[in-house]
């Protein structure tokens, strides 16, 4: 299975979770999902990539 989200350093300790296939942040609620610690997104990858979580649309995907 191909995996669609995932998560990189945005700052020294700070990451943001985006998606593959366009190379932006994933937006959720209308928030970025950036600015994280490393255990909270990773999280979100591991809820986004199980379909528990959904992104908001966006114009890209």
């Amino acid at each position: 299975m191909n995996k669609r989200y995932n998560k990189r350093l945005e700052d020294e300790d700070l990451w943001e979770v985006y998606d593959m296939k366009t190379g932006r942040t994933v937006i959720m609620c209308g928030f970025p999902l950036d600015g994280l610690g490393e255990h909270a997104a990773e999280e979100y990858v591991r809820l986004l990539e199980a379909g528990e979580l959904v992104p908001d649309a966006s114009d890209g995907s």
